[in-house]
C-alpha cells in the first residue's frame, strides 16, 4: 500500500511538472487577415495560444470600444509527426470597425501571457462603389488593377471579387491564362462588407502579373461558380445543393510601356525596393594565400520575380582566382506583393600575400513607386592576405629535378681512417657476441609463437589509417564519376592529409610538393584552372583517368611504406623453410 502511494505521488508530481512546462512555453499570438479595410468591411482576427485550453478564454471586451464582434469560434488542434508534437488553441473573431482611421487592436491576456498589439487602417467607404449601384444586387463581381499603364516586366496586381448576400457553397473560379506574362496567384481571402445596408460575403482572389512584351495587355474575364444552399432539402446537410450560380468577371486592358530612355535592357529591374546584403565564410583577418574564402551576397527585390533579378558581374583580377557557385532563387508570396531573393556565392582564392581590394558592387534598378532610377550598393572590401604556411615553392622544374645530395665533408687523413676502422672492428666483435646470445634466446621464444605472429602480421596490413585512405580514394572516384570537380578537389585534399599527416597539406599546390610527382602536379594545376577559371583551358587538358590512376599508385605506395615500417624490426627465421 505504501509503495502504491509513493508511485501515485511520483505520477502526480510528473503530471504537474508536465502541465507547468506546457504552460510556461505557451505563447499568445494575434494576427489579422488584412491590415487595410473599408469602414463597411469586416476583418478576421485570429488569436492563437500554443497549448490546449479546456475552459475559459481571453477577455475580448477590450475590443468593444472600436469594433463590433460579429462571431467568435474556437478551434483546438493536436498533432504528432516524427516525434514532434504540436498543440494549440485558436480563437477566430469577425470584427466590424465602428469608425474610420487608424484603429488599434490592443494586446489581449490569457493565463499570464500577453499577445502582440496590431494596427488596422480603416478607410471611409465610398457612397456609391460602382455606377450600377451593386448594393441592390444579391450577387455580383468586381475586377480591379492597381495601374492602367505599367512598364514591361513591372508587377501588375489583378484583383477579382465575388460579392454575395445569399448563402452559397462549393465556390470555384476558372483558370487565368495570359500569353507572354509571368503569372503568380498571391492568395485568396474572404470577408464581409456592408453596401447600402446590405451585408455581403466577399471572396477575393489576387494575382501578380509580369508582362514580358510591350503593347496592349488584355486580361480575359474569368467565371465564378457556386451553388445556393437549400435549407429545405430532405436529405439534410449532406446534400443541400440548390441552384447553380455563375458570374463572369470583367475583362481589362493595360498599356505596357517600354523601358525609359537611357536605361539598359540588361539591367532592367522595375521594383518597389531592392537591397543587397553580404556575409563571409570566415574572418577577413585570417585570409591566406591558396586558401578559399566564400563571399555570399543576397539580393532582395519587392514586386519582382526571382528570375528577373539581374545577376552580379564576375570579379576578375590577377591577385586572386574566383569561382562562382550556382545561384539560389527563392520567392515569397504575400497578400499584396511577390518578394524574391537571389543568393550568389563566390569562392575567392588569393594568389599572393598583401592587400587585395575587391571593388564596390552596384546594382541599378527602377523604383516603380517614385518613377526614378536607383542603385543598390555594397562598399569596396579590402583583404589583408597572409602568406601560406607551406614554405616550399611549387615549381614544375623542382618536381622533375632528381633528389641529389652533395657531400661537402672534407676527406679525413688516411691515418685517422685506419685508427677509426680498428676501433669499429673491436666494437663490432663485442656487439656480435651479444647479438648471437640474443638471437638464440629469441629463436627459442619465436618457435613457440610462430603461427600466432604470422597471423598477426597478416592482420596488420589493414590498419585504420589504411582503411581510411582506401575509403577516401573511393570517395574521390565517386565525385569524379558525378563530374563534381569541387567535391573531388576537397576529397583529394582530405586524402592528402591522411597520406601526409605530419605535413597536413591544405591546398593542391602543397600536396603536389609532398608527392613529388610531375604528372599529378600538372593535373592538379589543370583542376584548379577549371574550378577557378583562370586562363584558357580546354576539356582535354584535364585527364581525370590519369589523375585517378596516379592517386591510386600513391595510395598503394603509402600502404607499402607503412607495411615495411611495421615489419622492419622483425627478426627473420634463422632456418627459413
Amino acid at each position: 500500500m505504501t509503495r502504491m502511494l509513493k508511485n501515485l505521488q511520483k505520477l502526480t508530481t510528473l503530471l504537474t511538472l508536465l502541465l507547468f512546462s506546457c504552460a510556461a512555453s505557451a505563447e499568445l499570438v494575434a494576427k489579422v487577415d488584412r491590415s487595410v479595410i473599408d469602414s463597411n468591411e469586416t476583418v478576421r482576427l485570429e488569436l492563437r495560444y500554443d497549448s490546449q485550453v479546456f475552459r475559459g478564454e481571453p477577455n475580448f471586451s477590450v475590443l468593444s470600444s472600436d469594433f463590433e464582434v460579429l462571431s467568435n469560434n474556437r478551434q483546438q488542434s493536436y498533432s504528432s509527426v516524427n516525434g514532434k508534437t504540436q498543440s494549440f488553441t485558436a480563437w477566430t473573431l469577425q470584427l466590424r470597425p465602428k469608425r474610420v482611421g487608424i484603429l488599434l487592436i490592443p494586446s489581449l491576456s490569457f493565463k499570464g501571457d500577453i499577445s502582440n498589439a496590431l494596427e488596422l487602417r480603416v478607410r471611409a467607404a465610398p457612397a456609391n462603389p460602382t455606377a450600377a449601384n451593386p448594393g441592390s444586387q444579391p450577387i455580383y463581381t468586381e475586377t480591379a488593377v492597381d495601374s492602367e499603364s505599367i512598364f514591361v516586366n513591372q508587377q501588375l496586381i489583378l484583383t477579382h471579387r465575388l460579392y454575395t448576400s445569399i448563402n452559397l457553397r462549393d465556390f470555384s473560379l476558372s483558370e487565368l491564362k495570359i500569353d507572354n506574362v509571368l503569372l503568380h496567384r498571391l492568395g485568396d481571402t474572404t470577408y464581409q462588407k456592408v453596401i447600402n445596408n446590405r451585408t455581403y460575403l466577399v471572396l477575393e482572389v489576387k494575382y501578380a502579373i509580369f508582362p514580358e512584351s510591350v503593347g496592349q495587355l488584355t486580361i480575359p474575364a474569368l467565371r465564378f461558380g457556386a451553388f445556393e444552399v437549400n435549407n429545405q432539402s430532405q436529405f439534410g446537410v449532406f446534400n443541400n445543393r440548390g441552384n447553380q450560380v455563375i458570374r463572369d468577371t470583367q475583362a481589362k486592358s493595360v498599356n505596357v510601356l517600354p523601358q525609359p530612355s537611357g536605361v539598359s535592357v540588361k539591367g532592367w529591374m522595375p521594383s518597389k525596393n531592392v537591397s543587397l546584403k553580404q556575409r563571409w565564410s570566415g574572418s577577413l583577418e585570417n585570409v591566406t594565400v591558396g586558401e578559399p574564402i566564400t563571399r555570399t551576397i543576397t539580393i532582395t527585390a519587392t514586386g519582382l520575380s526571382a528570375s528577373q533579378i539581374t545577376p552580379l558581374d564576375d570579379l576578375q583580377s590577377d591577385n586572386y582566382r574566383s569561382y562562382p557557385d550556382q545561384p539560389q532563387l527563392n520567392q515569397q508570396i504575400t497578400n499584396s506583393d511577390l518578394i524574391s531573393t537571389r543568393i550568389e556565392a563566390l569562392a575567392i582564392v588569393p594568389n599572393s600575400p598583401g592587400k587585395i581590394v575587391l571593388p564596390a558592387i552596384e546594382l541599378p534598378w527602377w523604383n516603380t513607386d517614385t518613377g526614378r532610377r536607383e542603385i543598390a550598393r555594397l562598399a569596396a572590401v579590402t583583404l589583408e592576405v597572409k602568406p601560406s604556411n607551406v614554405t616550399a615553392d611549387f615549381s614544375s622544374n623542382e618536381l622533375l629535378a632528381p633528389d641529389m645530395t652533395i657531400n661537402t665533408t672534407s676527406a679525413l687523413p688516411q691515418t685517422e681512417n685506419i685508427q677509426k676502422q680498428m676501433l669499429l672492428n673491436s666494437l663490432s666483435l663485442s656487439l656480435n657476441a651479444f647479438l648471437i646470445i640474443a638471437l638464440v634466446l629469441v629463436f627459442v621464444y619465436r618457435k613457440k609463437n610462430y603461427l600466432a605472429h604470422r597471423h598477426q602480421d597478416l592482420s596488420t596490413d589493414k590498419t585504420p589509417a589504411l582503411l581510411t585512405l582506401k575509403q577516401q580514394l573511393k570517395n574521390i572516384h565517386a565525385t569524379a564519376k558525378e563530374d563534381n570537380l569541387v567535391a573531388m578537389r576537397k576529397a583529394i585534399i582530405i586524402w592528402g592529409g591522411t597520406l601526409f599527416a605530419d605535413q597536413n597539406p591544405s591546398t593542391l599546390r602543397s600536396l603536389a610538393i609532398c608527392l613529388q610527382d610531375r604528372d599529378i602536379a600538372l593535373q592538379f594545376e589543370q583542376l584548379d584552372r577549371h574550378l577557378y577559371r583562370t586562363g584558357e583551358v580546354s576539356n582535354s587538358d584535364l585527364d581525370i583517368n590519369l589523375l585517378l590512376d596516379r592517386l591510386k599508385k600513391h595510395s598503394s605506395f603509402g600502404k607499402e611504406r607503412r607495411t615495411f615500417s611495421q615489419r622492419g624490426h622483425e627478426l627473420r627465421d634463422l632456418y627459413p623453410k
